[in-house]
């Protein structure tokens, strides 16, 4: 957060300063923020979107998952070349998901 905050200040003091010293530092300081953005907001966000779509193709039968709504349900079969999910949430109760909407798999809990 000191960092936006020393940003805003530069680019403040580069707006007061006229001249081409002012338009210079004007000029590398949006290219300068917009790779730190890609770096600390664009970049990570696109890792974990893959690892959670790695995730979901490799769900298989019996898996225990969270949907992004919070139900907590097994894998009972896929549907439409697994772009569906049919996911068991209660005895005799089975439900239709899109498989995006799969938000992470419970690890299996060990037996003490």
């Amino acid at each position: 957060m000191q960092f936006v905050t020393n940003s805003f200040l530069l680019f403040a003091q580069a707006a007061e300063g006229a001249g081409q010293s002012g338009a210079l530092n004007m000029i590398t300081l949006v290219p300068l923020m917009l790779i730190v953005m890609y770096f600390i907001v664009i970049r990570p966000q696109r890792n974990e979107e893959k690892k959670r779509k790695a995730m979901i193709e490799a769900l298989q039968k019996g898996d225990t998952v969270i949907t992004s709504s919070g139900i907590h349900g097994k894998v009972v079969e896929f549907k439409d070349n697994n772009e569906t999910v049919v996911l068991a949430i209660a005895k005799d109760t089975n439900v239709s998901f899109n498989s995006s909407t799969i938000l992470k798999k419970k690890e299996k809990e060990k037996e003490a």
